[in-house]
């Protein structure tokens, strides 16, 4: 299962951060009257030097000081690509910020564009910006870890006593370069909500068989979404908890030992359910009740009254991919409670 975050630093501080500023900018300059298309290009720029800024100031003095001591992690895919880009934060901050403001720019012109719309109040806005900022913070903290943890930077400075001393993290480093896989698994996920979005529109009447032979596909309309988002939460529901929690009884199976004695109790997450289906169960009912809520909100607040077959293809695709990392993330954690290690261990037939 692909991690949500590089686990050995604090990405929440750096994204809450660059959070609280980005949002205190919308305020500055776009209350009340919201803003125009142009103004979200622009923005898009902006918030991505703003976002690369805010994130090396923190990742970078965070990375000097592991490496000082020697508690770099020990698991890092090298990159040849990466250890070509400068060290200098501020020159590597720089070509961060071109790269991504340029990214953000077609990303959000080509959204606007596509769902039609040309300006936005405040309130959308403001969520709106909201959205991308933290998708946009979390992968540019990635990428300005990933350079720092490559070996030509950390041999470069790294203690030998500090090295020495200090065991290095037991932390294995996620390379987050896109691949080819990565790609395959977008074009597969788009293919599979359109075949899912003509079963359900069959099953549902939005979708119906002319005499002809010809199929017809009615736009979703806002008032119609709660009840793709029960759904549509299901099935998320079904796959997520599914692919987690297969992933993750193969992991501690093949670490035992070492992930029972690691593993420590989370109170806000050791009361879920152990068993697959009461946990699947689970899962299903909050994010059905969660999906037809937000879906319906989401086509209000931005005043979008019907959408149609390709528009609502990328829509619940964008969606899905939103929904799924976070909630990927806590059957993750779930799973590796020491109840449910214990668990799973039973249930193969290991005993301590």
């Amino acid at each position: 299962m692909q991690a949500v975050r590089l686990p050995y630093i604090d990405n929440a501080k750096a994204v809450l951060v660059t959070l609280a500023i980005n949002a205190g900018v919308v305020f500055l300059f776009h209350w009340p009257d919201g803003i125009t298309y142009s103004g979200v290009i622009w923005d898009s720029l902006v918030c991505a030097v703003i976002t690369t800024t805010i994130n090396m100031w923190i990742v970078y003095p965070r990375l000097r000081r592991m490496r000082a001591s020697g508690r770099m992690p020990a698991q890092v895919p090298e990159s040849r690509f990466m250890q070509r880009l400068p060290q200098n934060p501020f020159v590597l901050g720089v070509i961060y910020a071109i790269a991504f403001g340029a990214l953000a720019i077609g990303v959000n012109g080509m959204l606007l564009w596509f769902f039609g719309i040309r300006d936005m109040a405040f309130a959308p806005w403001f969520v709106y910006k909201l959205v991308y900022t933290a998708v946009l913070s979390v992968k540019i903290v990635e990428f300005c870890i990933f350079r720092y943890v490559q070996p030509d930077w950390v041999n470069a400075g790294q203690d030998a006593r500090a090295a020495t001393d200090n065991e290095p993290l037991d932390e294995r480093v996620r390379n987050p370069l896109p691949k080819i896989g990565v790609f395959k698994e977008m074009f597969g996920s788009v293919v599979g909500n359109i075949a899912m979005n003509i079963l359900i529109g069959s099953a549902l009447g939005g979708v119906t068989l002319g005499p002809d032979g010809s199929v017809i596909i009615l736009p979703t309309t806002a008032e119609g979404i709660p009840i793709t988002g029960l759904v549509f939460g299901c099935i998320v529901g079904i796959l997520v908890t599914n692919g987690v929690v297969s992933a993750m009884n193969a992991t501690i199976l093949a670490s035992y030992p070492t992930m029972t004695e690691a593993a420590t109790t989370d109170a806000r997450l050791a009361w879920m359910p152990k068993g697959r289906v009461a946990l699947t169960c689970l899962v299903c009912i909050c994010l059905m009740a969660f999906s037809a809520v937000v879906l319906r909100a989401i086509l209000v607040l931005f005043d979008i009254p019907l959408l149609n077959f390709y528009q609502f293809t990328v829509f619940i695709t964008v969606y899905a991919a939103l929904i799924s990392k976070p909630l990927s993330f806590i059957l993750t954690k779930r799973c590796a409670q020491p109840d449910y290690v214990q668990y799973t261990l039973k249930k193969a037939g290991i005993t301590e």
